[in-house]
């Protein structure tokens, strides 16, 4: 295998994805009654934003956890959990606070046990209320723990069983929600109270969604043991761009009818896969020298978690602030007074919570740095 150069430098294509997927997030959770017909088109496929934050988090933090073995050296377990927890942890600990203790604020009554937060467990067994749509952390939680024991049982193996591997593990996703679908759904009248479980059994868990973790791992397989072939299929991006166009339109097709055998089977792989094209493509040169000048990208992609952490929340409290004045979810006023709001909340999050736990993981990780370097005078053999 090639060793790959030095770690991945910022590329302001991928900031354009994550913005894309967050605000394809909230089209899927801002309420349709009253929705224009153009929105409602839109928002049928703003669940998929989720699928491209999967991809997105597989190709960066596959990155992060492959570019060491290339080298020759051992991951740091302990680094990587403890940059993901002060990464993560805060934020989500002050809004499932708010969710817990300000039930004014919740969307929705919150039926979901703390417990079940807190263990990132929430994602089994769950029934759309109130932070519902924190089960995808859950998911890229439980990828967080697995993946880098993955990275050190696999760090020998040969690239080409890894990927193989992968394929399989998503084979076995699709056989999983086949079986699923055959057994609990196939037979099932249109009115049946029976389909409120196809999310809990077929959307939500964590065994259900690793299609777009995978594709987005092997990326950084690719990149980071093939940089030549990297190289060349991202100085054309207009070739993978187009592909993954294409497949994009192939799952929208698949999935016109979300709940059906097709879709729960297919529609999360191909998505998945289309995305992955289109990550690369965003990650070539072209793509970098352009958006890179795009003032406000970086700073909206920096907030894409906060921001899905809060938006329904702050949604809701537009909603029930402007009702009274006889203004609707579709009204210019209100539409015009959520972006403003969204943004609002998330950037206090953001500066308030996130950034100060960043720059105190940033002092730790020096604390320990220091702490582990042998003092002068000391035998280091």
């Amino acid at each position: 295998m090639t060793t790959p150069s030095a770690a991945s430098r910022h590329l302001p294509g991928l900031d354009l994805l994550r913005g894309l997927a967050i605000l394809l997030v909230i089209t899927w959770h801002y309420p349709k009654v009253g929705a224009p017909e153009a929105f409602l088109t839109l928002s049928r496929v703003g669940w998929t934003g989720v699928e491209l934050f999967f991809v997105l988090s597989g190709f960066l933090i596959g990155g992060q956890l492959l570019e060491p073995v290339a080298r020759s050296e051992t991951p740091s377990l302990s680094r990587f959990y403890l940059r993901r927890a002060f990464r993560i942890l805060p934020s989500f600990w002050v809004v499932l606070a708010v969710y817990l203790f300000l039930p004014s604020l919740r969307e929705r009554a919150l039926e979901t046990p703390a417990w079940r937060f807190l263990t990132f467990t929430q994602n089994f067994g769950l029934h759309f209320n109130a932070f519902s749509h924190a089960w995808s952390l859950c998911v890229e939680e439980h990828f967080y723990l697995a993946l880098p024991l993955l990275v050190l049982m696999l760090r020998r193996a040969r690239a080409s069983s890894v990927v193989v591997g992968a394929v399989l593990l998503m084979v076995l996703g699709a056989g999983v929600r086949s079986a699923l679908w055959q057994h609990f759904f196939a037979n099932l009248d249109e009115s049946s109270p029976a389909w409120r479980d196809y999310d809990t059994l077929l959307y939500y868990p964590t065994y259900a969604r690793l299609d777009g973790l995978t594709c987005g791992v092997l990326l950084a397989l690719a990149r980071v043991y093939r940089p030549a072939w990297w190289a060349r299929v991202t100085g054309t991006p207009w070739i993978p761009g187009a592909l993954g166009l294409a497949l994009l339109a192939l799952a929208a097709w698949v999935g016109e009818v979300r709940v059906s055998w097709v879709s729960t089977v297919f529609s999360f792989p191909l998505y998945s896969l289309g995305y992955a094209c289109v990550l690369v493509a965003m990650a070539s040169p072209a793509a970098s020298r352009v958006l890179g000048r795009v003032p406000g990208l970086p700073l909206f992609a920096t907030l894409a978690f906060t921001v899905y952490l809060t938006h329904k929340m702050v949604i809701h409290a537009v909603h029930d602030a402007l009702a009274p004045h006889g203004l609707g979810a579709y009204d210019v006023v209100t539409v015009l007074a959520c972006a403003p709001a969204i943004l609002a909340t998330a950037w206090l999050l953001h500066r308030g919570v996130e950034r100060p736990m960043l720059r105190m993981r940033e002092s730790f990780e020096r604390a320990i740095g220091r702490a582990r370097m042998p003092s002068l005078g000391t035998p280091t053999s």
